[in-house]
């Protein structure tokens, strides 16, 4: 389990790496097929202003993907060409009660960072007004995305829907091929719907 602001990496096929209901925040994801190794950060702040005891660089995203990057490469000799980066979550704060517009920022700063490195990463599911939770597999890099509605209020705060979602999965890549009659039959390898 991934809290806010903190993060996990693993090389074992058989975890699953698990963080909830990321809305402003931003699910920082890192996956190497070769070395089946995978990170996951849930970053809650645009920037590190300055650490508390007991905080993380995953908390930021300003530093979040250096930081994911570097334990990569030391718990599991990743390098950075192979990774596979996905970004979850940052709503759009128009119309959804952040005022201060924290998700668009720590999605700004962590693309923005990204470059920085040098690193290509794939928006996955991003913004909206509605929460992610990610449950992710080391084995195969999928990424299950569970999404609720927000509940705000207030002026245009989108209206209120009823039954869950039924979650979306995506690769290492991003979405997965639908199949049936939305979109072409067949699947490409290691993804799922």
């Amino acid at each position: 389990m991934v809290g806010i602001g903190g993060y996990a990496v693993s090389g074992s096929p058989d975890d699953v790496i698990k963080t909830f209901a990321l809305s402003t925040c931003v699910g920082l994801v890192y996956y190497s097929m070769r070395k089946r190794a995978m990170a996951m950060a849930h970053i809650q702040l645009p920037v590190c202003r300055s650490m508390s005891t007991g905080d993380k660089p995953s908390r930021f995203a300003d530093m979040a993907p250096e930081f994911l990057l570097k334990e990569m490469q030391q718990k599991h000799a990743v390098t950075p060409r192979e990774v596979l980066i996905s970004l979850y979550g940052g709503i759009d704060g128009r119309g959804a009660g952040d005022c201060f517009r924290i998700g668009e920022k720590n999605l700004q700063v962590v693309k923005d960072t990204l470059r920085k490195l040098g690193l290509v990463y794939n928006e996955v599911d991003t913004g909206g007004q509605e929460s992610r939770t990610l449950v992710a597999y080391t084995s195969t890099g999928i990424v299950e995305v569970i999404k609720r509605p927000m509940a705000f209020s207030g002026p245009g705060a989108p209206a209120a829907r009823t039954g869950p979602q039924g979650p979306a999965r995506t690769g290492p890549q991003g979405p997965a091929a639908r199949t049936g009659p939305q979109g072409p039959a067949g699947r490409a390898p290691g993804f799922l719907r």
